[in-house]
């Protein structure tokens, strides 16, 4: 029963990354993977949030995490795509977006996660 809910969740995490990414990139068309800099960005914030939540304030069960943070959250950020779009970068002589992509997914990304432990921590 555990496989269904990750399933589940990675299946809607996986619908909502591709709309939200491909409205990211068709809105700020900057040459440049910014869908995937958002998404990426934006799940590690709830991931931390939610997992230091149900940990300190919530009874949640068990079943219900793999639900939000394995299968969706797991399914709506992306690190293959931002592997593929580095790469992608590189290979086109697009040095600095491909550095520039590197740093930023990884910094950005953690600064989220930081920033989720911290409001998850204020509410509790």
């Amino acid at each position: 029963m555990e496989y269904l809910y990750v399933m589940i969740g990675g299946s809607l995490g996986a619908v909502l990354r591709f709309i939200v990414s491909n409205y990211v990139n068709r809105t700020l068309p900057l040459d440049f993977p910014a869908g995937t800099l958002v998404v990426n960005s934006v799940g590690s914030f709830f991931l931390v949030f939610f997992i230091i939540l149900s940990i300190d304030r919530l009874s949640i069960d068990p079943v219900w995490r793999l639900f939000f943070a394995v299968g969706f959250l797991g399914a709506f950020t992306t690190f293959s795509t931002f592997s593929y779009e580095t790469i992608a970068l590189f290979q086109d002589g697009e040095y600095t977006k491909a550095v520039l992509n590197i740093i930023l997914n990884n910094t950005v990304s953690i600064l989220a996660g930081v920033t989720g432990l911290f409001l998850a921590k204020a509410v509790s």
